[in-house]
């Protein structure tokens, strides 16, 4: 979806709005109807971060964070979505969030994508089906810990996808 969203509009780059409309419609597998908004009868919601990469130069490089989640809102026209701004940071910070994102040359990018489901305070695992089992809280890119599933997956993406805009 990250890839494709774009593809009928002149302009390819990513809007913030496009990662909200991400995020819902990649959560769908699990939650067929508003169980993923407040007041998250199933006691997990679904975040999606990206966080986009560009080596600037040997030991310099453009980061921006963004974020769409179910974590607040009732419907998928509320839901959270934040992250515009980027930053530079050194090429260790960049190994510090996953040792995939290093860049060959300057110019290069790569996008980590790590969606999470996430305990909310109404948690129940017995609404998931863990009986016997408490699923272990992981600890993501982002370093919170109330997570319970987290996939780490680092792409290239296409020219012109990012930086995301407002």
């Amino acid at each position: 979806m990250l890839q494709q969203i774009a593809n009928n509009r002149s302009n390819k780059q990513l809007t913030i709005n496009d990662i909200r409309n991400i995020t819902y419609a990649s959560c769908l597998n699990f939650f067929h109807t508003n169980t993923m908004f407040n007041p998250w009868p199933f006691g997990i919601c679904y975040v999606a971060h990206f966080y986009y990469v560009k080596r600037l130069s040997s030991d310099s490089y453009q980061l921006q964070k963004t974020y769409g989640g179910t974590d607040s809102g009732t419907s998928p026209n509320n839901m959270t979505k934040s992250g515009v701004g980027t930053s530079t940071i050194t090429q260790a910070q960049v190994e510090a969030m996953h040792p995939d994102l290093i860049c060959q040359k300057d110019g290069e990018e790569r996008v980590l994508i790590f969606p999470v489901y996430r305990r909310t305070k109404t948690f129940n695992k017995n609404k998931l089906g863990f009986f016997i089992m408490n699923p272990p809280g992981v600890k993501a890119a982002d370093n919170s810990t109330t997570n319970i599933c987290v996939y780490h997956l680092v792409i290239t993406p296409k020219p012109g996808l990012f930086p995301v805009k407002n």
